[in-house]
């Protein structure tokens, strides 16, 4: 081989070397440097959890009607870091935000510019969270927002799942609502393990809602995405993603048909109270008595043989659907405004009310226990006497009757006389004058003990928290004098009075003065007397039911005390309040036996009612109306109370209510409650059901001329030749809508006055 090949060798050997040094070194580079580049890179992205909102339980009737549930709505959201990425200037922003507001005020949701930039601020939102704007909006912005992804960065139209009360107002008070957690909240609250809080969640505010937040809540899942150093999402980790447990379900003691059957007695009543005119004062024939505003009442319907809510209606009242993205500051104004009489305001449990003569079942026990009846100048409790209309007290000594000093002459409402009361006697008629003397002869009577009546009165749970499942209860109030005396050195100036005098005694036993009760608690203090003496703590949950239907644990009657009522004392008392309803001069005979006073014609021969009237006096307003019954009589199976503020006597008011809703009760005749979507396509569906009336009653020229009276709004509610409408999917026959309609037009032309 000569030199210029071995040359030639050297070479391609030399390039042969260069190349698998590089080959060799590149290889290296791949499987080293660059593995631990992307081992570094992997290393510097982070993973964010992402709680996913567990559904709240639902809530039942006692017949397994679904009040409340979980729906899914359509909110529009922004997301600050994509806002934030776009680069947009502060004028792009605003003319952005501006262009945004309107387009949600077209969809039919008003908001402000300054709502976006405020809901944006929130603090409790990160910087990744996609930010709620607006709730229920329209499916043409998703298709607007959607096209416009560069002049609406981080803006989207998604769903969410929120709560549902499907029966609108209906019950609000006893089911409550949900809304935002707060700061206050969050340090007070103790969930269970699991259910742990975090800024955003919504949780139960009033009602059921509130009160079995536990049960109803359920566990929160999460969702686990990896985020590069640049906050962009890598990618989402399903193997770690973790789903929500929805929480237990409530199942109620109300039933949703007599809720409904209630609900609207009492709205009407109240409605038809503010249509009459004042009466003439009783006392003062020249004088008119304040009018009927009558802002609002309650109305209480239990089992009496367990302690079951049945219904609980307080009016004014709200729908809860309108706290779905949180109540805005003019609605929340409007519902607790004192002018507006106060929506928000659960009057079943949380006003208190001076009781009237209803109260005088708890002073005739406390006089028939304590042995007052035959003592001194109280008769017998079957011994009859004339009441003369008016009482002065014997504590005045020797004065004129008919000009006595201040504070010793009291009266029945007109002065009123009555020929031959007994105890029985007493209760039909509502003798006030009865009672004046037993309320006299208690304190003064060193036999007796000062507080016999208001002692007896406790023994009904009366001043005392019923122990109803429900947040907010008050007690009301049952003076005595140790009572007053610590509220007068606990506030002088609110409480300026100190002492206790005989007339103070004479006023309680009637239920005037300074007693206050709350409608739940009459209720539950006559529901006592029915069963004959047990004291339970109302229900308003049956039980709860966990996600699969088992059952986690039940409430079954709660048996707090008793009360010794002496089977002598029931009879006759039984027998008192039986005639209020069917005696003729019974104080509610003309609510249980004729239509003419907007009662009814009371089966009472088979349901027979017992019952008590109940005036209660409030300086410089119109009366308050009261009444409580009890039925049947002697086997009862439900108790029931009605409270109307300012709306006259109790006899005129609030006994007719109760007479119609018992009625259909214990017939079994009480109407299905329609949802809140039927109500509405019953309202909407009523202007064309009264064109079709109409045209049915019209002559057959004017069918001819337009044979199919429909509506021409396309979208808009149809209706057909035949009477049906149909609004939203829903079908309205408009033969039974006008029936409905005319029953209550002669229902009111029926109604009239009566004392």
């Amino acid at each position: 081989m000569n030199a210029v090949s071995r040359y030639r060798m050297r070479v391609l050997a030399i390039v042969g070397l260069s190349m698998f040094v590089a080959l060799t070194a590149r290889l290296w580079y791949l499987q080293v440097m660059v593995s631990e580049e992307a081992m570094a890179t992997a290393r510097s992205n982070i993973t964010r959890v992402i709680p996913v909102p567990a559904p709240r339980g639902r809530i039942l009737d006692v017949n397994g009607h679904v009040l409340v549930g979980n729906r899914t709505t359509t909110v529009l959201t922004m997301n600050r870091h994509e806002l934030g990425e776009a680069g947009f200037s502060d004028a792009e922003t605003q003319v952005m935000l501006t262009e945004i507001a309107i387009e949600i005020n077209r969809s039919g949701q008003l908001v402000k510019v300054s709502d976006v930039e405020r809901a944006l601020k929130d603090p409790s939102y990160g910087r990744y969270d996609d930010v709620p704007i607006a709730h229920e909006v329209g499916g043409e912005l998703l298709v607007f927002f959607g096209e416009r992804p560069h002049r609406f960065p981080g803006v989207r139209v998604t769903e969410s799942t929120v709560r549902s009360y499907l029966y609108g107002d209906l019950a609000s008070h006893v089911l409550g609502w949900v809304g935002p957690v707060n700061d206050a909240e969050l340090r007070v609250r103790r969930p269970p393990v699991g259910k742990e809080y975090r800024l955003r969640d919504r949780i139960g505010k009033a009602g059921v809602e509130l009160m079995f937040e536990n049960d109803l809540r359920g566990v929160a899942g999460r969702k686990v995405v990896e985020v590069d150093r640049l906050g962009e999402i890598v990618r989402e980790r399903n193997d770690l993603f973790v789903p929500p447990l929805p929480g237990n379900d409530i199942v109620l003691t109300l039933d949703v048909d007599i809720q409904y059957l209630v609900e609207r007695e009492l709205e009407r009543s109240i409605l038809l109270a503010r249509t009459r005119e004042p009466d003439g004062d009783p006392n003062d024939p020249s004088k008119l008595l304040p009018t009927f505003d009558a802002p609002g009442g309650a109305v209480v319907l239990l089992d009496p043989m367990i302690g079951s809510v049945v219904a609980m209606a307080s009016y004014p009242t709200y729908d809860p659907n309108d706290s779905i993205g949180g109540f805005s500051l003019n609605q929340w104004a409007e519902l607790n405004d004192p002018a507006n009489d106060l929506p928000m305001f659960n009057r079943a449990i949380q006003g208190e009310y001076a009781p009237g003569s209803t109260f005088k079942l708890f002073t005739a026990h406390a006089a028939w226990h304590e042995g007052v009846f035959g003592v001194g100048a109280v008769p017998r409790a079957d011994e009859l006497w004339d009441d003369p209309g008016a009482y002065v007290l014997r504590a005045c000594g020797d004065v004129d009757p008919t000009d006595p000093p201040p504070g010793c002459r009291y009266r029945n409402a007109g002065e009123k006389r009555y020929d031959s009361v007994d105890l029985v006697r007493s209760l039909t008629v509502s003798s006030d004058v009865y009672y004046y003397r037993i309320g006299e002869s208690i304190y003064t009577n060193p036999g007796h003990s000062d507080t016999a009546i208001q002692d007896a009165a406790a023994g009904y749970g009366l001043g005392l928290e019923s122990g109803v499942t429900l947040p907010f209860e008050q007690k009301g109030y049952l003076p005595t004098p140790t009572n007053r005396r610590s509220r007068h050195e606990a506030n002088p100036v609110a409480f300026p009075e100190w002492g206790w005098s005989t007339g103070d005694n004479v006023i309680t036993a009637i239920g005037q003065g300074e007693v206050l009760v709350t409608p739940l608690q009459l209720a539950n203090a006559f529901a006592i007397f029915a069963n004959g003496g047990v004291r339970f703590a109302p229900n308003v949950v049956d039980r709860v039911l966990g996600r699969d239907g088992e059952l986690v644990r039940t409430f079954g009657p709660r048996a707090l005390s008793t009360v010794d009522i002496d089977p002598s004392f029931r009879n006759r008392v039984v027998r008192g309040l039986a005639g209020v309803t069917a005696d003729e001069e019974g104080t509610a005979y003309w609510a249980f036996n004729s239509e003419a006073t907007d009662g009814v014609y009371f089966p009472l021969e088979e349901f027979p009612i017992a019952a008590k009237t109940g005036t209660a006096e409030v300086r410089g307003k119109a009366d308050t109306s009261i009444f409580a019954a009890f039925g049947p009589a002697e086997m009862p199976t439900h108790t029931m109370v009605a409270v109307l503020e300012e709306a006259g006597f109790g006899s005129s008011v609030a006994a007719p209510l109760v007479a119609r809703v018992l009625e259909k009760v214990l017939e079994d005749t009480v109407p299905n409650a329609p949802l809140a979507a039927e109500r509405y396509a019953r309202s909407t569906a009523l202007p064309l059901c009264v064109a079709w009336h109409q045209w049915r009653i019209g002559n057959t020229l004017d069918r001819l001329e337009e044979a199919t009276p429909a509506s021409n709004d396309a979208g808009g509610p149809v209706l057909d030749a035949s009477g049906k409408v149909l609004v939203r999917g829903i079908r309205v026959d408009c033969e039974d809508l006008i029936k409905d309609v005319l029953d209550v037009f002669d229902a009111e032309l029926n109604s009239g006055g009566s004392e």
